[in-house]
């Protein structure tokens, strides 16, 4: 397998934003996942935000809101709303193929960050193990 030019994906990649957050919206958008040992909470990934590419380094800002499900039971405390934020996933591109039908391969993509309004950092780690699930893994896009 020859060499990858990093910076010809990075030129390639930046300049079809579009058409890869399009696929990526199509894989993505509108799922949800349980988060937690209760199930009480999903996690929805609303849409694919952005994506950016540096050499072979791929960065994907996802749109989420953390949802907590109704229950009907009085509480003496107040309950937090609905959390919204973003979470980023890098990538590596694996393979590219820069001429004819042009795609790259992104391979270990992984949730770096997870940035949520009102909620509490000890349960990001769910959120990061849920939005992992959520976004695939070895996938190719066309550009």
């Amino acid at each position: 397998m020859a060499q990858i030019n990093c910076n010809f994906v990075q030129s390639y990649g930046n300049a079809s934003k579009s058409k890869i957050l399009e696929q990526i919206n199509g894989l993505v958008a509108g799922a949800q996942y349980d988060v937690g040992a209760t199930n009480l909470k999903k996690l929805e990934i609303k849409e694919a935000k952005n994506i950016t590419f540096n050499g072979c380094k791929v960065t994907l800002e996802l749109r989420v809101k953390l949802k907590r499900l109704e229950l009907r039971v009085k509480l003496k405390r107040k309950v937090r709303r609905d959390a919204t934020g973003t979470i980023i996933v890098t990538g590596n591109v694996h393979k590219a193929q820069l001429y004819g039908a042009k795609y790259i391969l992104v391979k270990n993509a992984k949730v770096d960050k997870v940035r949520l309004s009102k909620t509490l950092r000890i349960g990001e780690r769910f959120y990061k193990w849920a939005a992992n699930r959520a976004f695939p893994n070895n996938q190719k896009f066309y550009l």
